[in-house]
């Protein structure tokens, strides 16, 4: 028996390691040009004022590197954003898990602070934008995690009352907070978060996993056999 008639689910280290392929982003740039540290590029991009994926960034840090050449430039920006797309691949038994919420009749909807355009991209990278029913970002909704808001308006465009929808999410902040505070049922996806124990804060989810896959039960579904 269906548990949660809605699945609501992070993007980034949730679906797929999005970290790993920012790591290997940074250092294919910091190898083709040949200076700078790729912790120091990624700590950039992370506090970017720009957002977390703006190239600027990345331009910005190159030129302070002393890399002034428009062509070196582009083709570190070219480096960057293949490199990063190429590295996206979805964790163990995310499509397979995914195609069975599907076929059980659970709506999907993915909640994001990346822009439409990178969650559109990402879902077709990893094989399952066929399987949302709705994106959620900042640019469509008007609100940001950790705000409380995007998961209400997502439940009321779901048709659904929150106590009714189940979150995963990585980050116990951004993610499990924010969707408890709308009255929703938050597992935080405990294989995704790379971030210290003191940025959840006072957090403590509904359920916690340690793969993908062991969502499954908790959404009312059968185990079956995933490679």
């Amino acid at each position: 028996m269906v548990k949660f008639p809605v699945l609501l689910i992070d993007l980034d280290n949730t679906l797929y390691d999005f970290a790993a392929a920012m790591d290997k982003a940074s250092n294919a740039v910091i190898r083709m040009i040949g200076t700078g540290d790729p912790k120091e590029l990624i700590r950039a991009c992370i506090f970017s004022p720009y957002g977390v994926e703006n190239l600027q960034t990345l331009i910005d840090y190159l030129q302070n590197q002393g890399i002034e050449d428009k062509s070196v430039l582009t083709a570190a920006c070219d480096t960057f954003d293949r490199t990063k797309r190429e590295a996206i691949t979805p964790f163990p038994g995310v499509v397979q898990c995914m195609q069975q919420i599907f076929d059980a009749g659970i709506l999907i909807g993915v909640v994001t602070n990346a822009t439409s355009f990178h969650a559109h991209e990402r879902l077709s990278l990893i094989g399952v934008s066929f399987l949302i029913h709705r994106l959620f970002s900042p640019d469509t909704t008007g609100f940001k995690k950790p705000d409380p808001g995007m998961f209400h308006h997502a439940a009321d465009v779901m048709g659904y009352p929150s106590h009714r929808i189940c979150v995963l999410g990585d980050n116990l902040r951004n993610d499990i907070a924010p969707a408890q505070e709308a009255g929703m049922y938050g597992v935080h996806a405990r294989y995704g978060d790379r971030l210290p124990v003191e940025f959840a804060g006072d957090t403590i989810a509904d359920a916690c996993i340690e793969s993908f896959k062991d969502i499954i039960p908790i959404l009312g579904l059968r185990n079956e056999s995933f490679d």
